[in-house]
């Protein structure tokens, strides 16, 4: 137990220097950061008017209202733009090897992942964040829900962006084997886009892999269905325990990609 508090504390202290780091970056760029972020702003509201458009011509997605949609729209784009904001460089494994600079992180002695999460902010995203904490607000807002479901929300988002890191490292890990395989680490922000939606709108075989394989469904769709009392509200407190199980294996999985990486000889 010392061992592992004494590790995280290592970590934190490490996160605080890179993070610190990375805002220094992106302060040189200013400009290019404040426009990144209006332009993901405007880029997101032409998706939300397209789906008030869908609405004004149906009253409901299989049995999902407007703003229960917005909610769960939402409710997916902050744990999507957390795991953005502080992760995205997982899927960058593929750039790093095929430079060949991904020995370096292993010449290092701190976690590999860590290291490749730390090494670089997509500053877009925080307009991503922005999008999405307003249309949660709208949609929660909009709804006849407990004020005390509020709580709860943290908890959901926070596990949803360690879920999409799990994604993330899970595909990543394909790199150390074909080297030159850029796109599947890619498939991320594909699962993002599906993870929008109530998953009953899939065919029973899709629901299963997004269920049990890969758990985008536990990113909106089943905290959706617990705040609003389709299912216990309690069961969202189980979604930490399955976001630390999925990245936890995505971490198994990665070691033993890394114990068949051969390096690419630069």
């Amino acid at each position: 137990m010392k061992a592992i508090m004494e590790n995280s504390k290592r970590k934190f202290s490490l996160y605080k220097h890179y993070f610190k780091m990375n805002i220094d970056e992106l302060e040189i760029y200013d400009k290019d950061f404040i426009f990144g972020i209006i332009a993901m702003i405007f880029n997101y509201a032409a998706g939300i008017i397209t789906l008030f458009f869908i609405f004004d011509i149906v009253h409901d997605i299989n049995g999902w209202t407007m703003y229960q949609i917005l909610f769960m729209y939402g409710l997916n784009l902050v744990g999507f733009s957390l795991w953005s904001c502080f992760f995205i460089n997982t899927i960058s494994l593929p750039y790093y090897i095929q430079g060949g600079e991904f020995e370096r992180f292993l010449l290092r002695p701190v976690d590999p992942v860590f290291q490749i999460m730390m090494d670089g902010f997509d500053e877009d995203s925080w307009g991503e964040l922005v999008v999405g904490i307003i249309i949660l607000a709208f949609g929660w807002y909009n709804m006849e829900v407990t004020i005390w479901s509020l709580i709860f929300i943290p908890i959901v988002l926070l596990s949803s962006c360690f879920i999409y890191a799990g994604i993330s490292i899970m595909l990543s890990t394909v790199s150390f084997f074909t080297v030159a395989q850029t796109d599947v680490a890619n498939l991320t922000f594909d699962f993002k886009e599906l993870a929008q939606y109530p998953m009953t709108i899939y065919p029973k075989a899709i629901q299963f892999v997004f269920t049990f394989l890969c758990p985008v469904a536990f990113v909106a769709f089943v905290p959706s269905l617990s705040i609003l009392g389709k299912t216990s509200i309690w069961f969202i407190l189980v979604l930490p325990v399955i976001s630390f199980i999925y990245y936890n294996v995505s971490k198994i999985v990665w070691n033993f990609g890394l114990k068949h990486y051969t390096g690419v000889g630069t």
